[in-house]
């Protein structure tokens, strides 16, 4: 019960999900709240407001938890409560966890080492080679990678991680039935299928500016350690690094060239102690005991799935040795625009990787 009534409360408008923990402990829990701001009148009105407990009435009287729940299951959501079992020990821990989660796809089971991978949106080729062969490496370990889903830095930690046949946990700022960015809607698809995408915002909440840094504390909080691959001075990757420092987390940073803005926030990170990392050795080191991967495991990426038929032409003409984006599109004549989309498929798939420079390889031995 106290499950399908904070599903609910999650649903009301435009609630703050973080003030939520303190209206429950007001309240006395999930169903009395529920029950007071049903209710309305001089209570609930002195817990949220006059205005704010007319709008939540109206609200509830047109919804049932019983009905959100199974409306939810039916569509693939989850909801994670911190009594749950499978609810992240680690994150259970912060200051100020989540009172709920909402997921897509596979809870993570057993205490395995979890690292988030961040940095830049507008990553460089560097940047975006170095996440995506790091969250590789990492995956062929046993360990979860952990992300936002953003374009850049994020994006290539969750391909790095899906093309080596990990776990990797996508953490929206969103709801979990909305596809942000829009580029990244085969990605997310992946990641549901090999992975989880989580969040506390109720499905569908819009990607609000303020709803990005309120994550940040969640990827955080799940990980043992926070790895920053770019970052300008104002990134938001550094305030996961803050939220981690503060809760205890190890933070590591991608050395970068002194003459580049994306590499500013990486080195100012290293310059205050943050780890200097440029391997997943390096990451492992300050790692819990690693799960034992079975050969077999490690080699799991390897595996392509079925290939479509531009896939396959793709994968003749880099036969012949690494080639730009481009190369390809004049040689298969696929536009440009189009070659992407199956460039990234090949990618999740293990078959190839883009190379510094933007140049792509083949892997696999099909």
């Amino acid at each position: 019960m106290e499950r399908a009534h904070l599903a609910a409360l999650a649903c009301l408008p435009d609630i703050k999900v973080m003030s939520l923990p303190g209206l429950l402990n007001l309240a006395g829990g999930p169903v009395e709240l529920w029950g007071i701001i049903a209710g309305g009148g001089r209570r609930a009105a002195a817990l949220v407001g006059a205005d704010r407990a007319a709008e939540w009435r109206e609200a509830c009287r047109l919804m049932d938890p019983g009905s959100i729940i199974k409306d939810l299951r039916r569509r693939g959501i989850g909801v994670l409560i911190p009594f749950d079992e499978a609810y992240p020990e680690r994150l259970g821990a912060i200051y100020d966890p989540p009172p709920l989660l909402f997921t897509r796809g596979s809870l993570l089971q057993g205490k395995r080492p979890c690292v988030a991978i961040v940095g830049s949106r507008g990553a460089s080729d560097y940047g975006r080679w170095a996440s995506e062969s790091m969250a590789a490496e990492l995956a062929r370990r046993g360990v979860v990678v952990v992300s936002g889903a953003a374009y850049g830095v994020d994006g290539r930690a969750h391909q790095g991680c899906i093309r080596a046949g990990g776990f990797t946990i996508a953490v929206m700022g969103c709801g979990v039935d909305r596809v942000y960015p829009a580029g990244h809607a085969g990605l997310l698809e992946h990641v549901a299928r090999s992975g989880c995408i989580l969040s506390e915002f109720a499905p569908g909440s819009d990607p609000l500016p303020w709803r990005f840094p309120q994550r940040n504390r969640i990827i955080a909080g799940l990980s043992h350690a926070v790895v920053v691959v770019e970052a300008s001075e104002r990134s938001g990757a550094l305030i996961t690094a803050d939220i981690a420092l503060d809760e205890g987390r190890e933070v590591m940073a991608l050395p970068g060239p002194i003459t580049s803005p994306l590499s500013r926030g990486t080195n100012t990170l290293i310059q205050k102690g943050a780890k200097l990392v440029t391997c997943a050795d390096d990451i492992c080191e300050e790692l819990p005991h690693l799960p034992d991967i079975k050969e077999e495991d490690r080699n799991a990426g390897d595996v392509p799935g079925e290939l479509k038929d531009g896939e396959k032409e793709i994968i003749e003409l880099l036969r012949r040795g690494p080639r730009g984006l481009d190369w390809l599109s004049v040689s298969s004549g696929i536009p440009a625009g189009e070659l992407l989309p199956l460039l990234t498929s090949l990618s999740l798939k293990g078959v190839i990787l883009e190379e510094v420079g933007g140049r792509y390889r083949l892997l696999s031995k099909i």
